[in-house]
């Protein structure tokens, strides 16, 4: 009888054993695909914006559809970014920003970005000259700006302007939808250049482990987060990292982004079904 408990016991933690490993190993382990090589038509993304977890506004993202640059078929995206009624009377900004990217080779062609500030407006537009290789930077308007990095100054004196522009760079609003389009593999180091305020700055893109993720009144989705660390970011927002999720698929949807301020945290949730 004795024997026969033992016999007992050593098969049950024999069976525990293979059972615990059995569900390990089926463990699935989510992949990033290839993203499309085409931006689709028309789609737009709503983003609710909270400040320190206060609702401050809306994003909106739109490709508009293809516009003639230079004799060059471009993609035409907007954004725009209004403050809901309790932010405004914080700040009372808003932003209209335009990005043209050549059809073909993904080049930024254009970029235009006007900004409202109470009743003021600064508009900005800079045309990229290809074959030239140099940027036509132009701005008007006296709208002041949000101070929110504090290094700001130091960054700008150790930073030199230049006309001149890399093969590849993109413009700010245009590098995210260059993201969006790279084929990204988990763990591995990337690297984009971005020409902003008639500067050149290195993007360290980090793309992280896939994982399952519930989104509220959406359902559960596949979808990997990216570190983005630069200088711009700092320079602009005061800290260097941004954090964006991406759906893993072929569609590389943002469904939040964040990233800390000078004011605090900023996080962009979608407000789209997916």
């Amino acid at each position: 009888m004795k024997k026969a408990v033992i016999l007992i016991a050593v098969i049950f933690c024999l069976a525990s054993a293979a059972y615990t490993q059995d569900f390990r190993s089926n463990k699935e382990k989510y992949t990033i695909p290839k993203a499309d090589k085409a931006l689709k038509m028309g789609e737009t993304l709503n983003y609710r914006m909270e400040w320190l977890g206060v609702p401050m506004g809306n994003i909106t993202l739109k490709i508009e559809g293809i516009k003639k640059i230079n004799g060059r078929d471009c993609y035409h995206i907007t954004a725009r970014a209004v403050p809901n009624r309790f932010f405004a009377k914080l700040y009372d900004v808003e932003y209209i920003v335009h990005t043209y990217i050549d059809v073909q080779t993904f080049n930024t062609m254009r970029f235009e970005k006007t900004r409202r500030m109470k009743k003021d407006f600064n508009y900005v537009e800079i045309d990229f000259d290809w074959e030239k290789q140099e940027a036509r930077y132009k701005t008007q308007g006296s709208a002041y700006t949000i101070e929110l990095s504090k290094a700001r100054s130091e960054i700008l004196s150790d930073t030199p302007n230049t006309l001149k522009i890399m093969n590849g760079v993109q413009d700010l609003f245009s590098s995210f939808y260059c993201l969006r389009l790279m084929d990204l593999e988990e763990g591995k180091a990337y690297k984009l250049m971005v020409y902003y305020d008639q500067k050149h700055w290195q993007l360290d893109i980090k793309p992280e482990e896939p994982f399952l993720r519930d989104i509220r009144d959406k359902g559960s989705f596949v979808v990997f987060g990216v570190s983005i660390n630069s200088k711009l970011n700092e320079y602009v927002l005061g800290r260097r990292d941004i954090h964006v999720y991406l759906t893993a698929d072929t569609r590389r949807i943002p469904i939040e982004f964040k990233f800390h301020t000078g004011i605090g945290l900023i996080r962009g949730k979608i407000r789209n079904p997916l």
